[in-house]
C-alpha cells in the first residue's frame, strides 16, 4: 500500500511539472511575439523617419537646383554677351547639363591652403568638393514659354484674331482628322476644329455669344448662339458656364468642351497661359510650331509637295542654327530667305499682319520659363516645378 501511494504522488508531481512547462513555453511565446512586434514597429518607425528625412533632403536639393537655375536665367543676358561667340544656342537649353550636382562636383575642386586664423579654420571646408552632401539634384527641363501659342492673347479687333490662324495651322495636319471627327458633335473634322478654336476663345473672352472664328471663316456676324449651350451636355451630366476670363493654368483648358485627354497629350505642350501678349519667338520655336506658322501663312490650303518643302526648310534652318553668332539668328530676312530656298510661297499680307500684331516675332528675347527641378536622396525623389518671369527682360 505504501508503494502505491508513493507512485501516485510521483505521478501527480510529474503532471504538475508538465503544466508548469506548458505555462513557461506559453509565456515565452507571448513575450517573443511582443518583442518581435515591438522590433517590427521600431523598424517601421525608423524607416518612416529615414524616409521623411530623405524626402525633406530631396526637396531641399530640388530647391537648390531651382535656385541655381534662376541664377543662370537672371544673368543669362550678361553671360550671353560674353559667351555668344562660343555657344551658338540659348544658354537655358544647356541647363540640364550645367545645373547638376554631378556637374558641379566635377567642375569645382576642393579648397587649397588651410588658413591660419582659428575663426576661418572653423568655417573652412578642408578636402571637400562642392556640396559634401548625400544625394543629388539636377534640372529635368527648362521650357521657354515664349516659344508657344498664348491662348490668353485677346483679339486685336472684332474680326482679327490671328491666334486663330496659327491654331488652325497647328491642327491642320490630316493625321489629326480622326481625332477631330470624334472630338465634337459632328463627324466633320474641319467643323469640329473650328468649334474647338471657338470654344477656347469663348472661355477667355468677356461676351456670352459664340465666337464665329471670322478670321478664318469670314463670318462677321455678331453670333446669336449662346456660349452656354456648349456646356449643357457635358460628360457625366456636368453643367457649368464658360469662365469669360483668362486661363489661370494650362490644366484649366481641360474644362473647355471638346478638349479631351488625347487633345491635351497632342497639343497642350504647344500652348501657354503664362506669357503676356508677346507672340511666338521663332528663334526658339519647335518644328511643329514652325510648321503651324508656315501653314498659317500659306495661301490655298495644303498642296502636293508641302511636306518635302517643309523638310527642306527645316534642314536649312538646322544648318543655320549651328553657325556662330550672329549668323545663327533667325531674323526676318533670314526667315524669308529660308522660305525662298525651300520654295515655300506665303501670303505676304498675312505674314505682315502676324508680325505687326506680334503673333510671331524674330527678336531673341524670352522672359518666361517653366522649370522642373529634381532632387534625390536614396529612394526618395522630390520634384519642384515653377514658372518664372524675368520682368527686367522687357526693358
Amino acid at each position: 500500500m505504501k508503494i502505491r501511494r508513493k507512485s501516485r504522488w510521483k505521478r501527480r508531481k510529474e503532471s504538475r511539472r508538465g503544466v508548469a512547462l506548458f505555462m513557461v513555453l506559453a509565456i515565452i511565446t507571448i513575450l517573443g511575439s511582443m518583442a518581435a512586434d515591438l522590433q517590427n514597429e521600431a523598424s517601421v518607425n525608423l524607416q518612416l523617419a529615414v524616409n521623411a528625412r530623405d524626402q525633406l533632403q530631396a526637396e531641399m536639393h530640388a530647391k537648390s537646383a531651382m535656385e541655381l537655375e534662376l541664377f543662370l536665367l537672371r544673368f543669362q543676358a550678361m553671360l550671353k554677351d560674353s559667351l555668344a561667340q562660343f555657344v551658338p544656342i540659348p544658354l537655358f537649353e544647356l541647363s540640364t547639363y550645367l545645373i547638376s550636382s554631378d556637374t558641379m562636383k566635377g567642375l569645382l575642386t576642393e579648397r587649397k591652403g588651410e588658413p591660419t586664423d582659428e575663426r576661418k579654420q572653423s568655417n573652412w571646408a578642408l578636402g571637400q568638393k562642392f556640396g559634401d552632401f548625400e544625394g543629388s539634384f539636377w534640372i529635368e527641363e527648362v521650357v521657354d514659354e515664349n516659344r508657344k501659342i498664348n491662348i490668353n492673347k485677346p483679339p486685336t479687333t472684332t474680326c482679327l484674331n490671328l491666334v486663330h490662324v496659327v491654331m488652325a495651322g497647328l491642327f491642320a495636319d490630316p493625321k489629326y482628322d480622326e481625332l477631330f471627327e470624334h472630338i465634337g458633335d459632328s463627324r466633320d473634322s474641319t467643323r469640329n476644329r473650328l468649334e474647338l478654336i471657338s470654344s477656347i476663345t469663348d472661355w477667355v473672352d468677356g461676351n456670352d455669344t459664340v465666337d464665329t472664328v471670322c478670321t478664318i471663316t469670314g463670318d462677321q456676324s455678331t453670333g446669336a448662339a449662346s456660349e452656354d449651350q456648349r456646356y449643357r451636355n457635358m460628360p457625366y451630366g456636368a453643367q457649368y458656364k464658360p469662365k469669360n476670363g483668362q486661363f489661370a493654368s494650362l490644366m484649366e483648358l481641360r474644362m473647355v468642351p471638346g478638349v479631351n485627354d488625347a487633345f491635351m497629350e497632342l497639343f497642350s505642350k504647344y500652348f501657354t497661359v503664362w506669357t503676356d501678349d508677346t507672340g511666338i519667338n521663332l528663334n526658339t520655336a519647335e518644328p511643329v510650331l514652325m510648321r503651324a506658322v508656315i501653314t498659317a501663312m500659306t495661301p490655298g490650303g495644303p498642296q502636293p509637295g508641302d511636306e518635302e518643302r517643309f523638310q527642306k526648310f527645316m534642314e536649312e534652318w538646322s544648318i543655320m542654327r549651328v553657325l556662330p553668332p550672329p549668323m545663327n539668328k533667325l531674323s526676318k530676312p533670314a526667315f524669308l530667305q529660308l522660305l525662298q530656298t525651300a520654295q515655300i510661297k506665303i501670303d505676304q499680307n498675312m505674314f505682315s499682319q502676324l508680325e505687326n500684331q506680334r503673333v510671331l516675332r524674330f527678336d531673341d528675347t524670352s522672359n518666361v520659363y517653366k522649370i522642373t527641378a529634381v532632387g534625390r536622396v536614396g529612394e526618395a525623389t522630390s520634384t519642384v516645378i515653377a514658372v518664372w518671369r524675368d520682368d527686367r527682360a522687357a526693358g
